[in-house]
This record gives structure tokens, sequence and C-alpha cells, in this order.
């Protein structure tokens, strides 16, 4: 490149590196502070805005991931505390070009940006891309200021992260070719989670002009009851309390590590890391939160077709291991019993049934749920593709595969199996819908908006883009109001 890769910052000049794409080259800023690193002082508050640097800032390298545990269904590399950095991809030719700010999946509790690579993205269908990292575990959502009442702890510090780095691309965007007019937000499990939070957040309206939410709803929020004695358990782990409790700032941080898994066997059939419904930073309620009007702006939304399997057969720390027994509870303790009953009659009491009984529970209808009360238009995905490997079929987070190179390494070719051509028709036609729905706030000329009238869905298959409508009216009406919690 003739042009020096240096962009101006509101902190600082940063350095970035030409990267070839199948001939084609895409720019890449890595390891970009959004925030003063929260470590020290600013280990549970709320992120702070960066002193800045003097000269010119590298930034050609990936930054260490935010501290969390190793688990090789995500990062096998060691974490540090307090990175709270982006990473930037973009074309070589002049914007302003529409952004992408990714927020990945992980449970709150592990993952990095570091995984989804941008740069074909950027040099072949002429989107920035944004990736984020942001707090997890204990010290991303352990609610000690609820726990000890004290307002030195910020509650949902993980959140307000990624709001603060959503913030920071708003005010930065221009410097790397974007255009902060046409931000999309997106994220996948978590990251989903995340997008349906900003889209009913006030203080992140006007931040982003579209939303994408892959497999994951508003149920995988805590009450302030449960994140209360979800705290409690992390104190007792970390050997604190009250009246010690000022020992949180000079633990180690390979402590708060620990505690998640101790955390991790002792409350085993639980999620030990997610946002609290505050009633400050959130709402207070989920019915609180889906009564809040949500950002008028397009809005594709989906899952796979056996999101559950992954739960059901492997064993996994992300989301434990699961049976009927465990769902039967959730839902009778949301629906009553005589509604529960009728609920569970419509799924066998076998494995398909208990993959279909968690997919539905837990991902299709709480996208219903959003669907249904979207202002503006909508797109609803299914991913159908299903993998052989340990018979997962379309489990939770495929659809990552194809839409981005390789997330998982040399696994994500292992995952993938045979029929390379196929599979690279079908990466190549969901990259296009994505990209295209940046641009434009439609995925494209082969999806049609879903409405509860006629909710259409475009099915994701190795033989192309198909909708329908059959299925959904059932499911719609089956599980209609219901929204249950996560445990």
């Amino acid at each position: 490149m003739t042009r020096p890769l240096i962009r101006e910052t509101e902190w600082g000049r940063v350095q970035g590196r030409a990267l070839l794409v199948r001939g084609e080259v895409a720019l890449g800023w890595l390891g970009v502070p959004y925030a003063a690193p929260a470590s020290g002082t600013g280990r549970f508050r709320a992120p702070q805005p960066h002193p800045g640097w003097t000269g010119v800032r590298d930034a050609t390298q990936f930054a260490p991931d935010v501290l969390q545990p190793l688990d090789p269904s995500v990062t096998l590399r060691p974490s540090v505390e307090g990175s709270l950095v982006l990473n930037v991809w973009a074309p070589a030719t002049p914007g302003p070009h529409p952004v992408l700010v990714w927020f990945h999946g992980g449970a709150y509790r592990a993952g990095s940006g570091r995984l989804y690579d941008g740069r074909e993205y950027a040099a072949q269908r002429g989107v920035v891309v944004v990736t984020v990292n942001s707090r997890l575990g204990p010290l991303g959502y352990a609610d000690f200021a609820g726990l000890f009442g004290d307002d030195r702890f910020a509650v949902n510090a993980g959140y307000l992260d990624q709001r603060a780095a959503l913030a920071w691309v708003s005010r930065n965007a221009a410097a790397f070719g974007g255009d902060p007019a046409r931000v999309t937000v997106a994220g996948e499990s978590a990251g989903a989670v995340t997008v349906n939070l900003l889209l009913r957040d006030p203080a992140a309206r006007g931040l982003f002009a579209g939303a994408a939410a892959q497999s994951g709803g508003v149920n995988q929020l805590s009450t302030r009851e449960n994140s209360v004695e979800l705290a409690a358990a992390y104190a007792r782990a970390l050997g604190v309390t009250a009246t010690t409790r000022d020992r949180l700032w000079t633990l180690p941080a390979a402590a708060f590590v620990r505690s998640l898994h101790t955390l991790e066997r002792v409350r085993a059939r639980q999620l030990n890391s997610r946002p609290t419904l505050d009633g400050a930073v959130l709402p207070g309620s989920v019915a609180e939160l889906l009564g809040r009007p949500a950002a008028p702006v397009p809005l594709l939304a989906g899952a796979n077709r056996d999101e559950y399997a992954l739960f059901v057969k492997l064993p996994d720390r992300v989301f434990p291991r699961t049976d009927r027994a465990l769902l039967t509870r959730v839902l009778t303790g949301a629906a009553g019993d005589a509604r529960a009953r009728a609920i569970l009659a419509g799924y066998p009491d076998d494995p398909g049934g208990l993959v279909a009984l968690g997919t539905d529970l837990f991902f299709h209808a709480p996208n219903d749920a959003l669907l249904r009360a979207h202002p503006a238009p909508a797109f609803r995905y299914r991913f159908d593709w299903g993998t052989r490997f340990f018979d997962l079929g379309a489990a939770h987070g495929l659809e990552l595969l194809f839409l981005w190179p390789r997330p998982l390494g040399l696994s994500s070719d292992v995952i993938r199996g045979g029929d390379h051509a196929r599979r690279a028709r079908l990466a190549r036609a969901m990259q296009d819908s994505w990209a295209h729905f940046v641009h434009h706030g439609h995925p494209g000329p082969d999806w049609a908006a879903w409405t509860p009238e006629q909710p259409q869905v475009t099915h994701l298959t190795l033989d192309g883009l198909t909708r329908s409508v059959g299925g959904e009216a059932r499911r719609l009406a089956l599980w209609q109001d219901l929204l249950p919690l996560m445990p």
C-alpha cells in the first residue's frame, strides 16, 4: 500500500497493516483501545475514557483476550485482565462504507473478537467490520453492588463495556472509512442477547441503524434476586465477606477464573455469568424490557434447527448437559402445570423430542417474542445444515462456520465435513445476505419480511435459500407470551 496505514482516533494515532484476501486487500487495525484498561482501581468500575498515548500505537497484532478460562470450545489462548479493545477491518477503497459491529458469544464467560476475522467482508463486500472484547465472568457480571450495597461496583460492567465500544465506533468509524450513520450491531448467542438489549436501551439509541441477532433472545438474563444469590456464591468462592470486600480489588486476576470454575461445579445446571435486570442499567424485569419500544431499525433474527443438540449431546460448561426434567421444571415455572403439560405433549419423550423442546423453549420462542414486538422490517432465518460430528445436526453455533472464515481454526474443517463445493456455496450465500443487510437494511431478493400474519422464514441449506411459512403458526400459538429465563 502506498498510503501509510496510520489513523487518528480520539485517544491517539494507531498503525495498522494491509492484509491479502484471495488477491484482494483489506486493512486491519487490531487491539485498538475503546476505553481505559479495566484493572487496578478500575477493576469493577464502569468503562472509563482512555488517557490516550503519544506517538503512534502499534495495532498490527491482536491484543490478549480479556480474562477468561481456557476453554477448547472458545479459546485456548492465555488472557489478561481489563483489556478493553476492539479490532477493525476496512476496505482498501475510500469510504464511507457501512459498518458491522460484532459481539461474540460464549455465555458471557468466554470468547474473543479475535475469532471473527473481518478481512473478507472488508475486501470482498465493502464492509468495515469491528469485533469487540469486553469484561466476562465475575469481573463483568457478578452483582457485588447488589450483594454489598456498594456503588463502587458497577452493575453489568461487561454490558457497559459493549455499549462504550459501540459509542466509540460512532465517534471514530469515519477515521477508518466507516459511515457512523450506517452501523449494524450483530452477534451470536450471548452476543445476540447484547444486540437485543441495545435495541431497547435508550442510551444506545441513534448509535446504530440495523441489528442482527443469531441464536439469542432476552431469556439469558438474571433477575436481581438470582444475581445477588450468584454474587454471594462468588464471594464465598473468593473468600470475601461484606467486611472484607475491599480485598476484591487486590485479589490476583486468576482468583476470579478459579471462582468461575468453582461455581460451575457447585451450580452445574445454571448459567453463572449473565447480565442482571437491575432496574438501572437495564430494566427491572423481562416484561419491562419488552415493554420498552425497540429501536425502529431493520432486524435480521434467527436460530438453528437443532440448537439444543449441543447441550444434550456434549458436556459443556457454557450451558451444562441437560435433560427433560430440567426443561419441564423451567417450563412449568413459567407456564403453570396445565399449560406446561399441554406443551410437553407436543414433544416426544426421546432424544429428538428433547432437542426440539429445548430449541423451541430457549431459542425459537424468544425470537418469536422479539419479532412480534419489532416496529420495523424484520427478517427471519433458520439454519438447517447439520454436521455428522457427534451427530449434532444443526446445533448451536454451527452457522458461524459458514458466516465467518474458520472461527474455530482447523477444527472448523473437521466439523463441517465433506461436500466442500455445496458448503462453499452456502457460505457465500449467507455472507452475501448478511453483507446486503448491512449495506441496505434488507438481506436480499431471496428473502421476505417476517410478520405475525405471514411468518416467513428463510431456510439456509446446502440446496440454497428457501422460504416457508409452514410450521411457524403452530409454534407461535403454542408458545404465545411465554419467555422463561434460562436457569
